[in-house]
């Protein structure tokens, strides 16, 4: 009697808990599910940037990450359970991203065929109207939707649509919204940072989101062509030259956003652009120290020399006195104004240009390398630098590189 009441128990049991996984598997998508819905999900939270990649059907870690970023964006239970609520918010959500990224089309098939008058009395017009429709979002706080995860240089995809159509707008940028933020829509964010006073670092982060929206709100109007700083923001960071970087635009010794600091690759995304004679700033976290650096040559790493004796006095302060190779994770602001990740050391070596400068030759600044590249061709000091530079990276973001 007692084993059959047993087994009654365990049948019971095993029933209830397959009711609740399927009533769990009918109303909520979570880890493990797969099918359409998950798709659905999954390009909800890519239209809205909280996920990479393609949708693919397959609820896995990273769903359930960018689930949970969403949830935490709009004050939701953070569970990384996408039920009925939270699926109904992330497609209202992305909905409206996609409604503020469309273009605007022509009212009628005669506008295609007027004279060129009409043409651009018709540009005007949708000009007028994807203004209002940026607008009308803004309005209600929902240009982003809520996210206000920073947008960066290269990425890609309907915020970076939404941000430049808002940059549009505000005639900070021209030309149309591709969704792909390169040169030209850096340059926008600095100057639109600038006229609202905000840290001009070109990455487009909460304050300066939410004071896009609130601009296109108030159909502000304002010109980046006002702005002073206009002749030099506009040329694109790889076509810059010397004359275009100078060295005041890096004399901030104020310690940069930890989220504001990127991972750029040296051959992959800074030497390309950087040129000799550009000016760095180098600050270091662990003395809260900085100082500039010009550049003076370009190879598998930046041979770099102090820009004056006042930066050689900072930087010789920072390594406790005295020209050591012992290297030194850094920040380091590039001429386009973006923080990256460097190691450095201080002590002189070879020649210099700089003759008046205190620091009889110069010095080597390294930026993250494959580290397999690196063991072939510097397997010792570069190695250590590459090493530096992941720790820093670690100790700043918790992330681990693997290679």
């Amino acid at each position: 009697m007692r084993r059959l009441i047993c087994l009654l128990t365990v049948l019971v049991l095993a029933v209830c808990c397959w009711s609740s996984a399927a009533a769990l598997q009918a109303s909520t998508l979570h880890n493990g599910s797969r099918g359409e819905s998950v798709r659905s999900l999954q390009q909800a939270l890519i239209t809205l940037g909280y996920l990479k990649g393609t949708a693919d059907g397959v609820f896995g870690n990273k769903t359930e990450q960018a689930v949970r970023a969403f949830q935490s964006a709009r004050k939701l239970t953070v569970d990384g359970l996408a039920g009925t609520k939270t699926q109904a918010l992330l497609q209202e959500a992305a909905a409206a991203a996609n409604n503020a990224a469309a273009p605007q089309s022509n009212s009628s098939a005669a506008s295609e065929t007027a004279s060129s008058a009409a043409s651009s009395a018709s540009a005007s017009s949708s000009s007028a109207s994807s203004a209002s429709s940026a607008s009308s979002s803004a309005s209600s706080g929902s240009l982003f939707s809520g996210n206000y995860a920073t947008i960066r240089m290269k990425d890609q995809g309907n915020r970076v649509k939404i941000l430049q159509q808002a940059l549009i707008t505000l005639k900070y940028l021209s030309g149309k919204a591709d969704g792909v933020f390169g040169n030209k829509t850096l340059d926008a964010v600095v100057k639109f940072q600038k006229a609202q006073g905000l840290s001009a670092d070109g990455l487009a982060g909460k304050k300066t989101l939410t004071a896009l929206e609130k601009a296109v709100q108030k159909g502000s109007s304002a010109s980046a062509a006002q702005q002073e700083d206009t002749a030099t923001a506009t040329v694109p960071a790889e076509s810059a030259t010397e004359s275009t970087v100078s060295p005041s635009s890096n004399k901030t010794g104020k310690a940069p956003d930890g989220s504001s600091i990127q991972l750029l690759h040296w051959f992959n995304d800074i030497k390309p652009s950087l040129k000799n004679g550009q000016t760095l700033l180098i600050y270091d976290p662990s003395t809260g120290i900085s100082w500039n650096l010009r550049v003076l040559s370009r190879g598998r790493h930046c041979d770099s020399e102090p820009l004056t004796k006042e930066d050689t006095e900072k930087m010789l302060k920072a390594f406790g006195g005295e020209n050591t190779w012992n290297q030194k994770g850094v920040y380091v602001k590039l001429p386009s104004g973006v923080w990256t990740i460097g190691s450095t050391h201080d002590m002189p070596h070879m020649s210099g240009n700089i003759k008046d400068n205190g620091f009889d030759g110069h010095l080597c600044v390294h930026f993250l390398r494959d580290m397999a590249e690196a063991k072939q061709n510097d397997p010792s000091y570069g190695v250590a630098n590459q090493e530096t530079i992941r720790a820093l990276w670690k100790s700043l973001t918790g992330e681990t590189l693997e290679n």
